[in-house]
């Protein structure tokens, strides 16, 4: 065994381990398993396997049949495999866009989901520029703060606000640069503007010398479904909104991303999704 199997094996929780066991042994096939089916196949006592079982239950991940007490997987287990489905199509569907917008801009190009629990942006997908650049902290699977990130704000700016400021007062708000919002009532108005104007920037507000143009994507219930962005050195992004309308690309693309995800209709001004797509009356 390596010394990063054995690191591994140190942090993880046996418990876990088998309630994660216990939930794959139910299949198509076989839905429905009693006490003792699920002791045999795990291979532990009934006391350990009923804990497990009311411990999951209590959550709403198994339920017992209440005609022959047998049980089975229960509806919470829709949640995770709907926001993975969810996840794993829009990234499918949206990359071809993705990289049109990358090609045209040369800078790196994220697509982003918001986790509401922790209020953390989740990348989906990063497409690198084709510019130099130096260290840019995001990747595929990771995580950073909404309300300094331009991803995030695109999507924060859509939560309930009475929930965002609940959260943020009790956790607070951590300054990753001098130019991060720390301030709870500046930051409300940022998110409005956003609502008002259809994108977001992230001012060099979560990593130095990195600045983004970011907006919302939204899914076939007009529910927030993630956010992209285009991202690099603060000095080539300004130029980009200055002189190649970056906000104005960003935005379109998004709007067609949002049209894809199932959201038809969602305009912009002199860009209408009705006539072509708006990548390419943008030369995208």
């Amino acid at each position: 065994m390596t010394s990063r199997e054995e690191a591994g094996n140190r942090y993880r929780i046996r418990a876990v381990e088998r309630a994660l066991e216990l939930l794959e042994a139910f299949s198509i096939t076989e839905p429905e398993l009693s006490l003792t089916d699920l002791s045999c196949r795990l291979g532990l006592n009934a006391s350990t396997v009923f804990r497990l079982l009311a411990t999951l239950q209590a959550q709403g991940y198994v339920e017992q049949s209440p005609e022959n007490g047998r049980y089975r997987l229960g509806p919470a287990c829709l949640g995770p495999g709907s926001v993975y489905l969810a996840q794993a199509d829009m990234r499918r569907r949206l990359t071809p866009l993705l990289a049109a917008l990358r090609d045209a801009c040369r800078e790196t190009v994220h697509l982003a989901t918001l986790d509401r629990k922790q209020m953390e942006v989740v990348y989906l997908e990063k497409l690198e520029g084709l510019l130099p650049i130096g260290l840019m902290g995001s990747r595929v699977g990771g995580r950073s703060p909404a309300y300094c990130t331009g991803l995030g704000k695109a999507m924060l700016a859509y939560e309930p606000p009475e929930e965002a400021r609940a959260f943020y007062e009790a956790r607070g708000l951590q300054a990753y640069t001098p130019q991060t919002i720390i301030d709870w009532e500046l930051l409300s108005r940022e998110l409005a503007g956003i609502r008002r104007e259809g994108y977001a920037l992230d001012n060099t507000e979560h990593e130095p010398d990195v600045k983004c143009v970011a907006a919302t994507v939204w899914d076939h219930r007009r529910a927030v479904a993630g956010a992209i962005s285009v991202a690099g050195p603060a000095a080539r992004i300004e130029k980009l909104i200055a002189e190649d309308r970056l906000i104005d690309k960003v935005r379109a693309v998004a709007a067609e991303a949002s049209a894809l995800m199932g959201c038809p209709g969602i305009h912009l001004p002199e860009m209408s999704l009705a006539e072509e797509p708006v990548s390419d009356k943008l030369g995208l």
